[in-house]
């Protein structure tokens, strides 16, 4: 890698077979969850990758100088002290040992202020993602921001959003019945898997849950024709149509260094149609991140620092028309949901219903703005 402050093109020179490292970590100015991701994508031949999270890594972020140390939380995600916000002006520094010893870091990033987002807005497309092939079309709502670019510096954004939708199927078993919480079995007086191919059943959650989607595209932008003008109709997500009541969306409007604008602006332009950060891209961009003893290895990702401006939208549909792609079957290979039988057994009722279990992309609590 370059100089401080450089994004370096991919060499094709470089060996492909192997280990790869991929850095997915941020400090923003809000009172949110503050990480590093840290994974090793094994690439194979013909750009296939397997992901493995780091985990045992000594994880340090500096501070203007002063050291913070990282906790692991979950298996390759390592998070500042809870409540820890990010300052503008402040200086941050990445700094990772792995368990075998080799050192990593980034070069110096100062948070950028972030003007707030001024207006939210949506618009249904029934044209709205294709296929590779271009075959058939996705039909979503397109959501667009104004908001007023500073005069006094150059300014480097960033577009992200967080989908709430409301799940009302907890769990399925395959070739058996719920049988506990959350647990499928067939060895109960009462089990009868579904006799019809692919042998499912599905069960309605116990109690209201929603489940999580991101956005997966990168969407940046530079002020460099537009400095110090209002930004009308910038698109800033586009929410696939899965079912016609409302859904809660937040809309996150970061600041960039010129530096990550750079990265994300290349790495867009090479996965755009292959997902975010946690897709090792078919020729991999070296970001900001170096091992100290190895120069030549690829280090995929960016540490970001910049501060964010949010606003959460209530997304009702009701300028939809058609057919909505339904939540369940556009996160089960379009397979429609199938309850078991309403029956009367000597243990009860059933079907019985499924827990709502936490996760990255489930809650049981009801998110802030929610409207129904």
């Amino acid at each position: 890698m370059g100089g401080q402050g450089c994004v370096e093109e991919y060499d094709p020179n470089l060996n492909l077979e192997g280990e790869i490292l991929v850095v997915d970590a941020s400090i923003t100015d809000q009172a949110e969850r503050q990480f590093v991701r840290l994974v090793r994508s094994l690439a194979k031949p013909f750009n296939e990758f397997v992901e493995e999270p780091m985990t045992g890594a000594k994880v340090t972020v500096l501070v203007n100088g002063a050291a913070i140390s990282l906790r692991e939380t979950t298996l390759g995600s390592y998070e500042l002290p809870e409540g820890y916000r990010g300052r503008i002006g402040d200086q941050y520094q990445l700094r990772f040992t792995t368990p075998g010893g080799q050192r990593y870091e980034s070069t110096v990033e100062t948070m950028q202020t972030v003007p707030p987002l001024n207006k939210v807005y949506d618009q249904f497309n029934p044209q709205g993602i294709a296929d590779a092939q271009r075959e058939y079309f996705i039909p979503t709502h397109d959501l667009y921001i104004d908001t007023q670019d500073p005069a006094d510096a150059r300014n480097f954004y960033r577009w992200t959003w967080t989908l709430w939708e409301r799940q009302d199927w907890c769990h399925s078993c395959q070739g058996t019945v719920l049988i506990g919480e959350n647990a499928c079995g067939s060895n109960a007086p009462f089990s009868y898997p579904n006799a019809v191919p692919p042998h499912w059943y599905d069960y309605n959650c116990r109690f209201k849950c929603w489940d999580l989607f991101f956005s997966r595209d990168i969407n940046v932008f530079a002020d460099r024709f537009s400095n110090g003008q209002p930004i009308i109709g910038r698109r800033a997500g586009q929410i696939p149509y899965y079912q016609a009541q409302g859904a809660l969306v937040e809309i996150r409007q970061q600041a960039l260094t010129a530096e990550a604008y750079r990265y994300y602006q290349l790495f867009q332009a090479q996965t755009q149609a292959n997902g975010g950060l946690a897709d090792t891209p078919p020729v991999p961009l070296i970001g900001n991140v170096r091992n100290l003893a190895n120069e030549r290895e690829i280090v995929v990702g960016y540490f970001t620092v910049g501060a964010v401006s949010t606003s959460r939208y209530w997304l009702d549909r009701k300028n939809a028309t058609g057919t909505p792609l339904g939540l369940f079957q556009a996160q089960n290979g379009n397979r429609a949901p199938i309850p078991e039988p309403f029956v009367r057994t000597p243990f009860g009722f059933r079907p019985p219903t499924a827990l709502c279990i936490p996760s990255d992309t489930r809650t049981a609590t009801q998110p802030e703005g929610w409207r129904q």
